[in-house]
């Protein structure tokens, strides 16, 4: 041992500073610059350390001391390249590199083998994301307690304030929640029910037990997890309360009930007034089949006074629009013909220019092209002629409108017969009309010469109306193959493929004849007995009153003295045959039997 230490101590060898031929500059540059590197060696293994015992998270901190000890060993070594520029103990310097070195190997080893470590270690910014987002997931979650726990509250204040009785029932079906209104309607407290069987509370009636145990049994086996019944309980005063039972089972994942959710209604009050009302039936069924004879007949008058007002306020109304329509028409109507003859003469004057001038200046040329004139020319007369024909079908409309509402219903007045129909057929034109699915219905009339009638022609013209709209209904259901049945049960099929409406007209004796016909598929007997009838319709629900043909009754026979009439055989088509004196006696009437402008 002591002949190591003499030969690490030995000065046997040529000091450094030879090396460098003692020259001053050189020497203290070198001295310098090794004593700075050394303490700076030396600063960085404690500034490590520091570090390391300040931040007790660091990872691989041994790592951090074996590259402390590596830089302290080179920080050393400076300092020796220091010492043996005056004392050339070179086995001392050459033991510290030796040292040196072989704690750079091993610090690179162990480098080398944390490679995939570290690599593995998040980044700053990646920290930084993951605390971000612990940061939001730990307010989420306190988020979500704090809801939670609102939820909490405010279940158990819906409970607690519930005008139901709540029960909760475990998997075994005891009690598991009672509240404060159960505790009112059955009279045990929460204290004395929780943890019972239905059977060991006995609070459900002898009578009604196997009621009670079949929804348990439902409940319990997973089949029906919802479910009600209504059954009789006992309260603990031993009083029997009605009660209607709406329970929920909740069952988990692989379908074993956990619990039961009760609401309980108290139907008691509703239990006693049934019985009462059961014990009143009776009685009032019979005063009831009194007064539905009695409502009916109150019920058709009532219809017709509704009709009636309607028919004024319509009437009137139609008269007024009709009115309000004609004037500005009428003023269209005469001033396209001075419009069509100032037309004619500014193109004429336009011509004229072109014959004379036929070479204008470019921008009047442009100007020709730009309007087109040459279409203009021939367009416009062809424009101004359709306005023509238009306006003048609206004056036609107009004029039906007029004829048709005639709002003087209170008179007699001498009328022809023919323009009533036809402002009538006018205004049902529209439906007159074919479509994509039904074709053209063709209208023959066949007007023998009449005189004037002396009726109720706004009364007369309704007449019109709904035999006319039932026929366009008649043919407009029988359009393609349908299938009639009889009154005897026998069953034909008809194909409707040229609907058509007639109308006949001719004078027997002093009385006017009015004939409609359509080739519709026809009626039974038993339909055609009860077509006057006052409420009676073969259309659907809301399509008709079955008012019409009942009121058209009353017009033409007790206001006019007439006659209306229909023969009709399935397959066969219908027809009506009006008939009315041409001065027929002025009979005075009730409001509610006058007729209403009421379109079936």
């Amino acid at each position: 041992m002591p002949t190591v230490l003499h030969n690490l101590l030995s000065e046997s060898f040529v000091p450094h500073g030879h090396c460098y031929l003692w020259k001053p500059e050189l020497v203290w540059l070198n001295v310098v610059s090794d004593g700075l590197i050394a303490l700076a060696y030396y600063s960085i293994p404690i500034v490590l350390l520091y570090i390391v015992r300040k931040r007790g998270d660091i990872p691989f901190d041994w790592v951090v001391c074996l590259f402390g000890g590596f830089i302290v060993a080179c920080g050393t070594g400076h300092l020796l390249n220091i010492w043996t520029i005056w004392h050339p103990t070179y086995w001392l310097s050459s033991v510290i590199k030796s040292l040196t070195a072989a704690i750079s190997i091993g610090t690179a080893i162990v480098l080398i083998s944390l490679i995939p470590k570290t690599l593995k270690l998040p980044s700053p910014g990646q920290m930084a994301a993951a605390n971000q987002q612990l940061e939001n997931e730990i307010l989420e979650r306190q988020e979500a307690e704090k809801e939670l726990e609102m939820i909490h509250q405010r279940l158990k204040f819906h409970v607690e304030n519930s005008p139901l009785a709540v029960v909760e029932w475990d998997r075994d079906f005891r009690i598991q929640g009672w509240s404060k209104r159960a505790e009112e309607l059955f009279g045990w407290s929460a204290e004395e029910t929780v943890g019972l069987l239905p059977d060991e509370l006995k609070f459900v009636y002898e009578e009604d037990s196997a009621i009670v145990e079949e929804m348990i049994a439902c409940l319990t086996d997973g089949g029906t997890p919802r479910n009600f019944c209504q059954n009789r309980n006992y309260t603990k005063a031993e009083n029997i309360v009605y009660c209607t039972w709406y329970n929920s089972a909740l069952s988990n994942e692989v379908g074993e009930l956990e619990s039961t959710l009760s609401l309980v209604l108290d139907v008691t009050e509703q239990k006693l007034a049934q019985e009462a009302l059961q014990k009143s039936e009776a009685s009032l069924r019979q005063r009831s089949q009194q007064l539905e004879e009695i409502l009916q007949e109150l019920q058709h008058t009532q219809s017709q006074l509704i009709q009636t007002e309607k028919m004024s306020s319509l009437g009137q109304l139609v008269a007024g629009v009709a009115h309000e329509i004609n004037n500005p028409v009428n003023f269209i109507f005469g001033n396209l013909n001075h419009i069509n003859t100032y037309n004619r003469d500014l193109i004429g004057l336009v011509v004229l220019y072109q014959m004379h001038y036929p070479n204008p200046i470019q921008e009047i040329r442009d100007r020709i092209e730009e309007i087109e004139f040459d279409f203009l020319q021939e367009d416009l007369p062809k424009i101004l002629s359709s306005m023509k024909i238009g306006a003048d079908r609206i004056r036609q409309i107009v004029l039906s409108l007029q004829n048709f509402s005639r709002h003087d219903q209170s008179e007699m007045k001498s009328v022809n017969i023919h323009e009533g129909i036809d402002s009538t057929l006018l205004i049902l034109q529209h439906r007159l009309k074919g479509t994509a699915d039904y074709p053209v219905i063709d209208v023959v009339k066949n007007y023998d010469s009449l005189p004037l009638v002396e009726c109720y022609a706004g009364q007369l013209n309704q007449v019109f109306m709904n035999i006319l709209s039932n026929a366009i209904d008649a043919l407009g259901e029988g359009i393609g193959v349908r299938k009639f049945t009889s009154r005897a049960g026998s069953s034909s099929q008809l194909s409707i493929s040229n609907p058509r409406i007639s109308i006949h007209t001719e004078l027997v004796g002093n009385h006017v004849a009015i004939r409609i016909a359509d080739n519709g598929g026809g009626m039974s007997e038993s339909v055609r007995s009860q077509l006057f009838d006052p409420f009676f319709t073969t259309k659907p629900v809301g399509k008709g009153t079955g008012l019409g043909l009942s009121i058209s009754y009353q017009i033409i026979v007790e206001k006019h003295g007439g006659s209306l009439e229909c023969s009709s055989k399935p397959g066969q088509g219908t027809e009506f045959t009006i008939q009315i004196p041409l001065q027929p006696q002025k009979i005075e009437l009730s409001q509610s039997t006058v007729a209403s402008m009421h379109l079936e």
